[in-house]
């Protein structure tokens, strides 16, 4: 049985409510016509926390799955800046967007700038940051004189090919990570819960994170369970695998659902980095498990668990101070960045 948006709490007002502004967004949640991509709503709830923490939408959003063209470059040069929002980018072949190269960004005559950029998450292609990518990043640099990267491994890598820029490159944590909503659930736990929502990564290695679904069944004693779906593979056989351990199927491209979801939810568990990080924003108990370095790096930086093995202690002994302190002192960060950023707009 697939769940409704309706169903829960009414996500934020839309980011159309926002005044506009004169720049120009690239993301990778918008993808072109006829791509075998599938939408990643994460990258949508990047884009909505930058452009609420920006406090204005932007004129135009281009993706960054094709590549940047001249009517995209003319569309960004009638503009005040270009603003890359998130996602894992960061990584020896540095680019902002298919064939972006030093000669592209030549042809661009006003600031990019990187907001929320995180590490690759895999080991073979983060060994160090290519030339070609020094060259371009210290280009972004010269415009705009701050990079805001997710978490501490993410500066890190930066800094290693950059070491002379290290005071540019600031650690704001992720846009996502930040309260942006109006929203606070305080972190409430319960005995029996209400809503349980559990992601997963549907992929290639779907079947080692099945064990999840009935492991979450135990561990969070709720009324109702659903399996909410970044991406959707239009895996039948998880569906019914879901259904089976008695979760709804929470699925689609929009990304504002989602957030509806989360926020009608109280309690999260699963390896999504954004659904947690989500979670997190709105004051929602969230447990994350291990995927790939990401969730790592980001534990690492915000000072939360990963849980494994299951059961643990995270459950009933963690304190969620301890991850609003570390994202407080990345806000501080963050609102430094913004500043500067609003100051050009």
């Amino acid at each position: 049985m697939n769940v409704h948006a309706t169903d829960f709490a009414v996500a934020p007002s839309p980011l159309s409510t926002l005044p506009e502004a004169d720049y120009v967004i690239v993301t990778p949640y918008l993808l072109p016509s006829g791509t075998p991509k599938k939408v990643n709503v994460g990258d949508g709830f990047i884009l909505d926390s930058a452009v609420r923490l920006i406090g204005a939408r932007p004129h135009a959003l281009i993706s960054s799955r094709v590549p940047i063209g001249p009517a995209e470059i003319a569309l960004i040069n009638q503009s005040r800046c270009l603003i890359a929002a998130g996602a894992n980018t960061l990584k020896d072949d540095f680019v902002l967007a298919p064939g972006f190269d030093l000669a592209a960004m030549k042809r661009i005559k006003v600031p990019v700038i990187l907001m929320g950029v995180g590490h690759y998450g895999r080991a073979d292609v983060t060994r160090g940051l290519s030339q070609a990518s020094v060259q371009l990043l210290r280009a972004m640099l010269e415009r705009f004189p701050l990079m805001s990267v997710r978490c501490d491994a993410s500066r890190d890598y930066v800094v290693r090919g950059l070491p002379d820029l290290a005071d540019s490159i600031l650690m704001t944590s992720c846009p996502v990570a930040h309260r942006v909503d109006g929203i606070d659930r305080g972190f409430v736990r319960k005995s029996r819960w209400e809503r349980l929502v559990v992601t997963v990564t549907d992929g290639p290695d779907l079947q080692a994170q099945l064990p999840l679904l009935p492991a979450a069944r135990q561990l969070f004693p709720a009324e109702r369970r659903i399996l909410a779906l970044h991406q959707d593979h239009q895996t039948v056989k998880l569906w019914a695998f879901a259904e089976q351990q008695g979760f709804e199927v929470f699925r689609g491209n929009a990304y504002e659902p989602f957030i509806g979801l989360y926020a009608g939810s109280d309690v999260h568990f699963g390896n999504r980095v954004h659904a947690h990080l989500k979670c997190l924003s709105l004051g929602v108990p969230s447990f994350l498990t291990r995927h790939d370095l990401r969730q790592t790096y980001f534990a690492d930086s915000l000072d939360f668990p990963i849980v494994s093995p299951m059961p643990g202690p995270e459950f009933a002994g963690y304190d969620f101070a301890r991850f609003t302190a570390r994202r407080d002192a990345a806000r501080a960060t963050m609102d430094g960045f913004v500043a500067a950023l609003r100051a050009i707009l």
